[in-house]
């Protein structure tokens, strides 16, 4: 039978494995620690090495701060000074060419897109100085001339086609023109002519007869020369442009007439007409009516205007059946339609002709018809 003191003299083993426990884990925790610290040599960073780049670098940016300081409170401070640049890469020499060809690209994509660049579009410049960006009508028939084939001899135009001639120049004449020797003008290459008749008064609304009109049509007769003839309109209303075209009629007479008759209706410059209110449609009406009597009398009927009035001040598709005389001071001609007389100047000079003269290009030979 086991007594109460049986296990007294054995109450020391427990105690003494927990403590060798211990002991193992104490130096296995140091062996750790010392094989750590030998790899941190090996690399060439022990802790030492560590807290002291630590260091270092903390007293660089302090520096490069005292730098910038000094600089901004009495030096220069240039872009080397600065450490941050190379945190934005730059572009290769290939991939700024790319950049500086789409800019370019889309410069130009733009340029064309603009009213004056896309040949989708006329300029015209309004009796107030402004101007305008009208779209072409891409149903209206275009005229087709190269004005690369224009040529000036002695500041008269003359336009050619596969090498050879097909234009007529010509003069427009009124009183303003005074005296003019027509076998003179007529050697110096002047084709035909275009002889005002009359006029309606753009404040009284009475029609004369140009003072000059009898003189030169007999003039141009004498020597041959193919006329034309036009009348300055400042009719209201359709009654009165037939009024003008029967007035026309009666003054050719016997003379012979084979070239176009012109209506010719324009706002007075510097000075309000007769015609500043009415529309479109009503300016339309009334040069239709003098026309289809010219026509209705056996002669050729036409329509002169310059880019502002054709375009801008008339219904110009209502006139798709008779002949345009275009009056554009320009070099070339922009106006985009078909046209069949050209006045290219009013400022021209022919001998055998007092004064500046109107020049025209006709791209018709009417007198052959």
């Amino acid at each position: 039978m086991r007594q109460t003191n049986d296990y007294e003299d054995h109450s020391g083993g427990l105690p003494l494995i927990y403590m060798a426990l211990a002991v193992s884990v104490f130096v296995l925790m140091v062996l750790v620690l010392v094989v750590a610290m030998n790899k941190d040599k090996g690399s060439g960073k022990g802790y030492t090495s560590v807290l002291q780049e630590e260091i270092e670098e903390e007293n660089s940016q302090e520096s490069a701060e005292e730098e910038i300081l000094q600089h901004q409170e009495g030096g220069d401070l240039v872009a080397s000074d600065l450490d941050f640049w190379d945190m934005y890469p730059m572009e290769t020499e290939e991939e700024q060419e790319n950049t500086e060809s789409k800019e370019a690209e889309q410069e130009a994509e733009e340029e064309e897109a603009t009213p004056d660049k896309d040949g989708n579009h006329v300029e015209v410049v309004l009796r107030d100085g402004t101007s305008e960006w009208l779209p072409i009508n891409p149903y209206w028939k275009k005229n087709n001339y190269d004005f690369a084939n224009l040529v000036s001899k002695n500041d008269l135009l003359h336009y050619y086609s596969d090498g050879k001639q097909v234009s007529y120049l010509g003069v427009d004449l009124s009183k303003y023109q005074k005296n003019v020797d027509f076998a003179a003008i007529q050697s110096e290459g002047i084709d035909y002519c275009m002889l005002r008749v009359g006029s309606r008064g753009y404040e009284t609304g009475n029609i004369q007869e140009d003072e000059k009109f009898q003189e030169y049509i007999t003039g141009a007769e004498a020597v041959g020369m193919p006329v034309g003839l036009y009348f300055f309109s400042q009719a209201v209303t359709e009654e009165e442009a037939i009024e003008e075209a029967n007035f026309v009629i009666s003054k050719i007479g016997e003379h012979k007439i084979t070239y176009p008759i012109a209506f010719d209706m324009e706002f007075i410059e510097n000075d309000d007409s007769r015609i500043e209110t009415l529309t479109k449609t009503e300016k339309s009406n009334i040069a239709l009516a003098f026309l289809n009597r010219i026509e209705e009398a056996g002669y050729v009927g036409m329509l002169y205007g310059n880019k502002e009035w054709l375009l801008k001040r008339i219904e110009l598709h209502r006139f798709e059946d008779y002949d345009i005389w275009l009056a554009q001071e320009d070099d070339i001609p922009d106006y985009p339609y078909t046209y069949s007389m050209w006045q290219y100047s009013r400022q021209g000079e022919v001998y055998g002709i007092d004064g500046y003269v109107d020049l025209n290009i006709s791209f018709v030979d009417y007198s052959a018809r």
